[in-house]
C-alpha cells in the first residue's frame, strides 16, 4: 500500500516529532492532512511535564483550522507526566472544531491516553477506528467541552486505569453510533471496559453498541465521582468484570440516567459503591434481552430480523427542559428511524424492518431504498462481506446497473466486483483481499444517480 504522503523515521526507535501546530494563528488558511500515514512519532523530550511530551504524530495547541481524514496513525507515542501530557498519536488542546475523520489508529502506546486526547475542544471525531492502541486511559480521550465522536469503531484497546474504549471528564460530549467491543481495562482504577465517566462528567451517549469488553470494574460502562452522563438507546451486553459487568458506579453521587436501553442484567446487576439503594439515577424504559446479534464470534454486531432491540429505542426525549434526539443515520448511514413512522433501534445499527419478526421463518421483505452496509467482518483478514439492497425502480427493473468496486487510498481502482443490472432485493457479496497489503481501501455503490462509498480495513 503506498500513502500519497508519508511522516516517518528511518530509525524507528529514535522516532520524530510530529507535525506541531502551536499557536498558529487562526488567520491562516486551514491546513487539510489527507490521505497521510503517521508512523513512529514520539513526543518523549523535553521536561517530563512539557509540551514537548504532548501529540506523537500530531500537536495541535490553540490552532482550530485543522482537518486531518483519511489517515493512518501506527506506532506513534508518548511519554510524559500522566496528570499534563498525552495524545500518542493526536494531542489537541484549547482548538475549536478540529475535524479527524475516516482515520485509522493502529499500535499507539501513550503515558496516559491509548491514541487520541482533546481537552478544552470542541472536536469533531467520527468515522476512524481505533485498535490495538494501549495506555493509561482510552484511545478516545475527552477533557472539558464538549466534543463529537461519533461513527467510529473502537476494540482490541488495552488500557490501564479508565476507559478501554472511551474516556470523558468533566465533559459534555456527545457519543454517537459508536461501536465499542473487545477492549480492557485493568491494572490501577481499572474502571469502565467500555467507557468511563468521570469528575463530573455530562456527557450524552446515544445509540452506540458496547459489547464483550472487560475491566476490573464495570464491564460496559463506570462512572465515578459524581459522573452524570445520560445513555438514550444503547445495547450494552457481554461485558465482563467482577465488580459490576455492564456497569458499575465506583461512588455514590455518580447517578447516570438511562433511557430505552438493552442492558444485560439490569438495574439490579449494577455494581460498585454507588449500585444497590446508593443508585438515584433515572432508570426508565429499559429491556433486558439478548439483542441476538446477527455473528457475535464474527464481530458483526447488526441486529437480526428477531431482535427485540428493533423500534424500543426513542427518537426524541425531553429531560428536565433539554430535548435530545437519536441520530438522523446509523452506523450504516441508513435512515434512522427506518422505515419512517417507526421507532429507531437500540444501538449502532439500524435494522429495516418496522418490527421483529415473530415466529420460524423470516419472511421476506422488499426494500425500501437504495442502501449499502458496513463490511463484515471489519477488519479483516483475507475476505469480508459487503451487503446491499436495491428496491424497486432501480437495476433490471428500469434498465439501470448497479456497480461495486473496491479502491485503495489513493483512488486507484482495486477491483470491479459487479457491474451488471439486478432486480430488487438484498444481497451480499465476498471480497477476498488476499494478495493486498493491509491497509485502508474504500468500496463504492453506484446505481443511477446515486452513489455510497464507506471504508474497510485489512489487517493481516
Amino acid at each position: 500500500k503506498k500513502d500519497s504522503i508519508w511522516f516517518t523515521a528511518d530509525n524507528k526507535q529514535t522516532g520524530w516529532h510530529g507535525i506541531r501546530f502551536n499557536n498558529t494563528s487562526n488567520t491562516n488558511d486551514i491546513s487539510k492532512l489527507v490521505y497521510c500515514s503517521f508512523k513512529y512519532g514520539k513526543a518523549n523530550t523535553g521536561a517530563i511535564y512539557s509540551s514537548d511530551r504532548c501529540g506523537g504524530a500530531i500537536f495541535i495547541n490553540g490552532f482550530d483550522k485543522v482537518l486531518v481524514s483519511s489517515s493512518l496513525f501506527e506506532s506513534n507515542m508518548n511519554n510524559g507526566d500522566i496528570s499534563s501530557t498525552g495524545g500518542a498519536a493526536i494531542y489537541v488542546y484549547n482548538a475549536d472544531k478540529p475535524i479527524i475523520t475516516n482515520c485509522t489508529f493502529l499500535n499507539n502506546l501513550g503515558t496516559t491516553d491509548c491514541a487520541f486526547i482533546c481537552m478544552y475542544s470542541n472536536a469533531i471525531i467520527s468515522n476512524n477506528i481505533f485498535s490495538n492502541n494501549s495506555g493509561c486511559h482510552g484511545p478516545v480521550f475527552s477533557i472539558y467541552n464538549s466534543p463529537t465522536i461519533s461513527n467510529n469503531i473502537i476494540f482490541n484497546n488495552v488500557t490501564t486505569r479508565a476507559g478501554g474504549g472511551i474516556f470523558t471528564m468533566s465533559s459534555s460530549a456527545v457519543i454517537t453510533n459508536n461501536i465499542i467491543y473487545n477492549n480492557s481495562c485493568f491494572g490501577g482504577e481499572g474502571e469502565g471496559g467500555g467507557i468511563k465517566s468521570w469528575t463530573n462528567d455530562k456527557a450524552i451517549i446515544i445509540n452506540n453498541t458496547i459489547v464483550n469488553n472487560s475491566a476490573a470494574h464495570g464491564g460496559g460502562f463506570c462512572g465515578n465521582v459524581n459522573a452524570d452522563p445520560i445513555l438514550i438507546n444503547n445495547i450494552i451486553w457481554g461485558n465482563t468484570s467482577p465488580d459490576g459487568k455492564q456497569v458499575n458506579f465506583a461512588d455514590i453521587n455518580s447517578d447516570a440516567n438511562f433511557f430505552f436501553n438493552d442492558i444485560e442484567g439490569g438495574k439490579e446487576g449494577f455494581g460498585g459503591t454507588g449500585a444497590g439503594s446508593n443508585y438515584t439515577g433515572l432508570y426508565e424504559n429499559n429491556i433486558d434481552v439478548d439483542p441476538l446479534f446477527t455473528n457475535v464470534s464474527a464481530n458483526d454486531f447488526r441486529l437480526t430480523n428477531f431482535s427485540q432491540c428493533i423500534s424500543a429505542g426513542t427518537d426524541s426525549l425531553e429531560i428536565n427542559g433539554t430535548m435530545y434526539h437519536c441520530p438522523a443515520f446509523c452506523i450504516m448511514g441508513v435512515t434512522r428511524p427506518s422505515p419512517a413512522g417507526s421507532k429507531p433501534d437500540i444501538g449502532a445499527y439500524e435494522n429495516l424492518l418496522a418490527s421483529p419478526l415473530v415466529g420460524v421463518e423470516e419472511e421476506s421483505t422488499t426494500p425500501k431504498e437504495l442502501a449499502i452496509y458496513q463490511n463484515y467482518p471489519n477488519p479483516f483478514n483475507p475476505a469480508t462481506t459487503i451487503k446491499y439492497s436495491i428496491p424497486v425502480g432501480i437495476g433490471a427493473n428500469y434498465n439501470s446497473p448497479v456497480q461495486l468496486k473496491i479502491y485503495d487510498v489513493l483512488g486507484k481502482e482495486i477491483a470491479t466486483l459487479f457491474n451488471e443490472e439486478k432486480p430488487a432485493g438484498t444481497y451480499e457479496v465476498t471480497w477476498n483481499a488476499k494478495n493486498l497489503s493491509s491497509g485502508v481501501y474504500f468500496y463504492t455503490l453506484k446505481a443511477g444517480s446515486f452513489t455510497a462509498t464507506k471504508k474497510l480495513l485489512l489487517l493481516k
